[in-house]
């Protein structure tokens, strides 16, 4: 998809923290009383699914960039999430969900009868998932709850089963029937293979404080652009036909349930730190805008960059002397210390620069 920039302005110092979106962004909507196609995705959210009616629909991000429906009777809830790849993977985003599943106190502790599973959108086996199963014998409100997740033609589409009536082999058999009846798009992009999360060989060490590398307009605004071509090339490779190589996700430190660090391929100079469930993360790694920058001969350390990546937009926070830990990251994000952002949905993008970057 061809960009180009629109503009260039001035980002305003603001109060809001960029670890969430705004509970205004969060709003209802109203759906035809019919099948429902995602004009992204082209998945089609049909008005009954697994027995159940479709209740409600949920925008989470404008523009239909990250949706929920729900489909319930009393005692018996299926969910459909259908939102935007821009980071991470399968893998990181199931863990995620399973880690929300496990840490839900009605749900009592909920056990794994079976292992997750590598699974296959029935009657679509192009696509390839991760699914987990799970008995719920200490919780009052259900018997079983489950959770199926995929990366389709660049969107991921989560599904959350829970039961009060179901054994979790019945809740397994209900899950299959439901994917039967939502319709997948058909596509030729090849798609990589899934190896699931193990924790880290060994963890990263912080062994210095990271401090403020110097910031300047010139390179704040080199790291906007190339975080646009980062975003635009995640999206050709996922429409692609050629093979992708599969990418080893392995769990390191946490500083919360659902705020966790994953290092690809055990990498010792980045990490990605996932902030919930639903797609957004932070990127660590060296600053390619200071790095076209520098002068190699001089320059014997590479800054770090520190960048949040949503639906629509990644945002760069002040770069760091050397790799910062999870604390520092989420300390520097909370005091909204942002040197640009740059949107990456749409057919233009739309750079911002921070007064402090200039």
């Amino acid at each position: 998809m061809h960009r180009s920039v629109k503009s260039i302005a001035l980002l305003a110092a603001a109060t809001v923290t960029a670890l969430a979106a705004p509970a205004s962004a969060q709003r209802s909507i109203e759906l035809p009383d019919e099948a429902w196609v995602h004009p992204h995705s082209e998945i089609v959210v049909p008005t009954t699914l697994g027995g159940l009616p479709r209740t409600g629909a949920v925008e989470y991000a404008p523009d239909f960039l990250n949706l929920g429906f729900s489909f319930r009777v009393e005692g018996e809830e299926l969910s459909i999430y259908i939102y935007r790849d821009t980071n991470g993977g399968v893998p990181v985003w199931f863990e995620q969900a399973r880690i929300g599943i496990e840490s839900r106190e009605a749900l009592g502790k909920p056990q794994l009868p079976y292992l997750i599973e590598p699974y296959s959108w029935p009657g679509a086996e192009v696509w390839q998932g991760q699914r987990g199963i799970y008995a719920t014998p200490n919780s009052e409100v259900v018997k079983s709850t489950g959770l199926v997740l995929f990366s389709v033609n660049g969107w991921f589409v989560k599904l959350r089963a829970s039961s009060r009536t179901r054994s979790p082999e019945e809740l397994g058999i209900w899950i299959d029937s439901a994917f039967a009846e939502l319709a997948a798009p058909a596509s030729s992009a090849s798609q990589p293979a899934i190896i699931p999360v193990e924790d880290c060989e060994e963890k990263l060490v912080f062994k210095k404080k990271a401090e403020d590398a110097k910031v300047d307009g010139a390179s704040s605004l080199i790291s906007a652009l190339l975080g646009g071509m980062v975003a635009e090339k995640v999206q050709e490779q996922q429409e692609s036909e050629e093979a992708r190589a599969a990418v080893a996700w392995c769990r390191d430190s946490s500083l919360s349930a659902t705020q966790v660090a994953y290092r690809a391929n055990a990498s010792t100079d980045s990490y990605l730190i996932a902030l919930g469930d639903s797609g957004m993360g932070v990127s660590v790694a060296p600053d390619s805008g200071s790095a076209l920058l520098s002068d190699a001969k001089k320059s014997k350390k590479q800054p770090f960059s520190i960048t949040v990546i949503t639906d629509d937009q990644r945002i760069n926070f002040v770069p760091q002397n050397r790799l910062p830990s999870l604390e520092r990251v989420l300390k520097i994000i909370n005091e909204n210390r942002r040197t640009s952002a740059v949107s990456t949905w749409g057919d233009n993008s739309t750079i911002e620069l921070s007064p402090d970057s200039l």
